[in-house]
């Protein structure tokens, strides 16, 4: 039963129409309720590793006005601590599958960011999740052959920023988040100039929140962990990826230096039938560095595919 936050749980997303809820999913796990009208169709943000329902807030402002939109916090990430849940990728497929069937009980849009897209065709790969279609957004895929290492090195750039927060938490020390949050944000976005500043400041708070969360680099490390495992062998992801048989919209961003986009074309072309955006310029997160656009590309792919009655 979803119910309101401890006080100590910030309304970060309210600007945005968002309002915090917990909901006890075998350990309290925090999402947000942007609305939506009476009976509209049901739409579910993953973020990424490292990321949280922030990710998704110039999105969801968006995609509210027509849909009931959910951005939930992820075991280990947001406010949905990593001490009572497990932050492993598999263990956080299983959650959302719960989140869908305990909190939004209907049939869902399922939209996953990075790593919340590996978890995003987890959950949609088996048949008994009441998913009606996918949106991956530059989602973790395979490296492209013969050259893993430039998608390490971004991934350890984002490993070591969360082990230098959490050491600082650890002591109790006044976080210079502001600095870390933009150097995270800047490794996932190709032109900064296009990021909201409030939507940049929400992170800051975010993060500035996060004092005291002891646990936040073992959450990350174990999350980055199994998602490498999960992606390690490109057989086992292709036939998941068939698995999926609602439709499904692939959108990349050509400059993404976490996901190259060689591996979204060539998840593209293992499917034929999905929908595939390519857009020009964009890198790892098109929801938070061209919002607007990342709504036109998933309305007008609803509307071709009538999932939501056209």
């Amino acid at each position: 039963m979803p119910v309101e936050p401890q006080v100590s749980i910030p309304q970060i997303a309210a600007p945005w129409g968002g309002r915090s809820r917990t909901v006890d999913l075998g350990g309290t796990v925090h999402y947000v309720d942007f609305d939506g009208p009476d009976r509209a169709p049901a739409i579910v943000l993953v973020h990424g590793l490292g990321g949280s329902h922030l990710n998704w807030l110039p999105l969801a402002d968006r995609l509210r006005s027509r849909h009931r939109v959910y951005a939930l916090d992820l075991a280990g990430f947001g406010f949905t601590r990593g001490t009572q849940l497990s932050a492993a990728v598999g263990d956080n497929a299983e959650l959302v599958r719960r989140f869908i069937a305990e909190v939004v009980g209907q049939p869902v849009i399922l939209v996953g960011n990075s790593m919340g897209g590996l978890i995003t065709t987890l959950v949609a790969a088996r048949a008994d999740t009441p998913v009606r279609g996918v949106v991956l957004i530059d989602p973790a895929l395979p490296a492209p052959r013969g050259r893993p290492d430039a998608q390490l090195a971004s991934l350890g750039t984002l490993v070591a920023a969360s082990a230098r927060r959490s050491a600082r938490a650890r002591r109790g020390r006044s976080l210079p988040v502001a600095g870390e949050v933009a150097a995270v944000l800047r490794l996932c976005i190709a032109q900064w100039d296009r990021l909201d500043q409030d939507v940049f400041e929400a992170h800051v708070d975010l993060a500035a929140a996060q004092k005291g969360f002891a646990e936040l680099n073992d959450s990350f490390k174990l999350a980055a962990r199994t998602m490498i495992a999960a992606l390690a062998r490109r057989s086992t992801v292709r036939r998941r990826l068939a698995d999926i048989t609602v439709p499904v919209l692939l959108i990349q961003g050509d400059r993404d230096r976490l996901v190259h986009v060689s591996s979204a074309r060539w998840a593209a072309r293992m499917n034929p039938g999905w929908q595939y955006v390519e857009m020009p310029g964009v890198g790892h997160v098109p929801m938070l560095e061209v919002p607007q656009e990342t709504e036109r590309a998933i309305s007008a792919w609803l509307a071709s595919t009538q999932i939501v009655g056209g």
